[in-house]
């Protein structure tokens, strides 16, 4: 069973998603996706991934800690059988994620104009 390949981390606005890719084979692939803190040193399984059929995991509810390193890693399942875990690089939410400009409604009331700025979560 071939691996995941091209595993990318991306992290906006705290949305944190790993993304991979899968060659088409005769069976629907399913995935399992663990993640390691470097606090926790060792792998964990990321409930809301497993055995799932998407190419990818929301990993927003797990990295939590914006200076602490994480390694995600993700393998296949095709029946019966497993391919071997494909693991990222180290991921510092606080180093590799990036922020975006807030939301912003302006209105004018009378001679006052009112900015409303929205939190980003």
């Amino acid at each position: 069973v071939p691996s995941p390949k091209e595993i990318v981390v991306k992290s906006e606005n705290l949305k944190t998603l790993l993304h991979w890719q899968y060659p088409p084979v005769s069976e629907t692939p399913h995935f399992i996706v663990e993640i390691k803190p470097y606090n926790l040193g060792y792998y964990k399984t990321v409930s809301t991934c497993v055995n799932t059929s998407a190419h990818f995991c929301d990993l927003s509810g797990e990295i939590c800690e914006p200076y602490l390193s994480h390694w995600l890693r993700v393998k296949a399942v095709v029946g019966s059988q497993q391919s071997e875990y494909v693991e990222t690089n180290e991921f510092i939410l606080q180093r590799h994620g990036k922020i975006g400009p807030p939301k912003l409604n302006l209105s004018r009331h009378g001679d006052k104009i009112m900015v409303d700025i929205y939190h980003l979560v």
